[in-house]
């Protein structure tokens, strides 16, 4: 056995009427607003237990009927054996405990993100936790609900649902419905794959069908805020923070390419230099050396692999932050936390970014991916080449940088008219 065993506590729970002490290890009560108390048994949190699934099993009982508490204590204890089990090596339990079809879309949803055959394992570190999020939603609205039973036209009900603002004359969530509808289609295209029942007509009544998309983003920060941002956060000596936001705008770097990402690998493996291990999760991101070298940035962008390069010397926001850098460790995440290791996720950085932005009177819509479309667009603004903006930035090609990262910029359009206005009076002096 391990040697740490998960810490039980006494569960307290009120069956008709009366408080009473269960032996139920893991037990978790949920009361959601307005509605009835809700049971699960809920795995041990902590690194050993991260992969166990599931994470919660839902405890259907009457709490007005006495009897409840056998039932409760019964549930939980024979979960919490099944996880101790899968911890201690039992493979048996391991592979009676692996998700299994039984029907419905939470059974389809959960074999597409953990059969190891499923095209998801091949999605990056980065984008599985934006394509959980959306997984979760549907088990959480949709799950219970028989494929055999379903038509793909509810679909459309399932979209709209999804779509709704949080809160009354809200925005819509069309982004948040859209990219359920789109997991829809990967699951039910593993289903397909799989040879699961109904999901290939399931799949092709999606196929055939069209859900409102977001709209391309047009936020930016202008210069002015992204400046305050830098000076708010040196001040704080928060030099990383005022680093990783400069570099963001003045190379324009995606958020990704600087904070880093996670991924998964044996506990055998041997990190490289540069590289952080968190448990079986090893880090790789931009760390001090690769800026401090003759102060040149190179940087092989994680979306198209290409290799961009930029002088940091002509960078004014980055030379403000690199007289404030400590050397000491120059392995050192460029984006880090207070202790010096890197972000967990964008959520919990852009958290952390969120709270500087509202001092420096950034609106909420503004976000900090959107940075480096701000860059992009200041730049486009100044009269730049689309040739040279896409080179700086790392597309692919140029119709990317118009479409996407040349923001809505009235300045384009009054020196397009400038240009058309000179034109015409040089025609009419010629004339």
């Amino acid at each position: 056995m391990s040697g740490n065993k998960p810490r039980r506590r006494a569960a307290t729970v009120e069956i008709a009427g009366v408080l009473v002490i269960l032996n139920a290890p893991g037990l978790k009560q949920i009361q959601p607003k307005g509605k009835s108390l809700r049971l699960y048994w809920a795995r041990t949190e902590g690194r050993e237990f991260e992969e166990y699934q599931p994470k919660t099993v839902r405890i259907h009982v009457d709490l007005n009927n006495p009897d409840a508490s056998s039932e409760i204590e019964k549930v939980c204890q024979r979960e919490q054996q099944a996880m101790l089990q899968w911890r201690d090596g039992c493979r048996a339990d391991r592979q009676r405990l692996q998700p299994k079809f039984n029907g419905t879309v939470a059974s389809v949803i959960h074999l597409y993100e953990h059969d190891p055959a499923s095209s998801f394992q091949d999605v990056k570190s980065n984008s599985k936790q934006s394509y959980r999020d959306s997984l979760k939603i549907i088990v959480d609205t949709i799950g219970a609900r028989r494929l055999d039973c379903i038509q793909p036209i509810y679909f459309r009900t399932c979209y709209r649902e999804w779509g709704r603002p949080a809160v009354d004359g809200g925005e819509p969530r069309t982004r948040r419905a859209y990219g359920c509808i789109q997991m829809l289609r990967n699951a039910f295209t593993y289903g397909v794959e799989a040879g699961l029942p109904h999901c290939e007509r399931l799949r092709l009544g999606l196929s055939n069908m069209r859900f409102p998309k977001s709209p391309p983003r047009e936020e930016t920060l202008t210069y002015n805020q992204v400046r305050a941002i830098v000076d708010d956060a040196l001040a704080r000596s928060d030099i990383s923070l005022a680093l990783t936001q400069a570099l963001q705008f003045e190379c324009f770097l995606r958020q990704i390419d600087i904070i880093g990402q996670w991924r998964r690998e044996s506990e055998d493996y041997q990190p490289k230099v540069g590289e952080f291990r968190s448990g079986t999760k090893i880090w790789t991101g931009m760390t001090l050396d690769m800026i401090i070298v003759d102060r040149v940035l190179q940087v092989r962008t994680s979306k198209t692999a290409q290799v961009v390069a930029h002088d940091l010397t002509k960078c004014e926001l980055v030379v403000k932050c690199l007289d404030r850098l400590d050397l000491s460790d120059p392995l050192r995440p460029v984006a880090a936390r207070a202790d010096g290791s890197p972000w967990l996720d964008r959520q919990s950085f852009a958290k952390h970014w969120r709270a500087y932005a509202e001092r420096a009177n950034v609106p909420r819509k503004v976000f900090n991916m959107d940075t480096r479309a701000s860059g992009i667009t200041e730049a486009s603004i100044a009269g730049v080449t689309d040739d040279d903006l896409a080179s700086t930035a790392g597309h692919s090609s140029k119709s990317t940088t118009r479409r996407i990262y040349k923001r809505a910029a009235p300045q384009i359009s009054a020196r397009v008219q400038a240009a058309r206005k000179d034109s015409r009076h040089g025609e009419e002096r010629d004339g």
